[in-house]
């Protein structure tokens, strides 16, 4: 008998599967990509789309240092940021008002012919239109453009760490 149970034995151990092989360690977990323009561009580092929110106390400031220049101050300050894609409110608030497609800081130029005078009529016309409600476009448009933005064709960024500092 006990030659027998040697030979069942053996038999189940020539059948034992071998052990499983550990599992494989995980992937590293993903690093939040950048943003990224409508072409594809990356964006400097530290710059993010400004939110809605700010979009919004950003008009107040505009509205409220324009007041307490007396509008005359305001325009001098704007000639002085506006190269560089700013306004006074968007220079104090670290905001930057950027081409969507180089990503680079718009000029005077677009500034006053585009954003400004263009954008400003269109803008004015439809904000009558929809009893002022295209003002909260930023708040449901998926980049915060609003109006201006879509027919100039930029974003405002927010670039607390001057990324366009060197270029302005």
């Amino acid at each position: 008998m006990s030659d027998a149970s040697q030979g069942e034995g053996q038999d189940q151990s020539s059948l034992s599967v071998p052990p499983p092989e550990p599992a494989p360690a995980p992937p590293p977990a993903p690093v939040p990509a950048p943003e990224t323009s409508a072409s594809g561009q990356v964006l400097p580092a530290g710059v993010s789309a400004v939110s809605p929110w700010m979009r919004l106390a950003c008009y107040l400031v505009e509205g409220l240092l324009a007041t307490i220049t007396l509008g005359i101050g305001w325009l001098i300050w704007a000639a002085m940021t506006a190269g560089s894609g700013q306004t006074p409110a968007k220079r104090v608030l670290k905001q930057r008002v950027i081409d969507s497609g180089s990503l680079q800081p718009v000029g005077m130029g677009k500034m006053f012919w585009m954003r400004g005078l263009v954008a400003g009529v269109v803008g004015n016309i439809a904000i009558v239109f929809t009893l002022g409600i295209i003002l909260l476009m930023p708040f449901w448009d998926k980049r915060n453009q609003n109006i201006w933005d879509k027919i100039s064709s930029t974003y405002v960024v927010h670039d607390p760490n001057g990324a366009w500092a060197t270029a302005a």
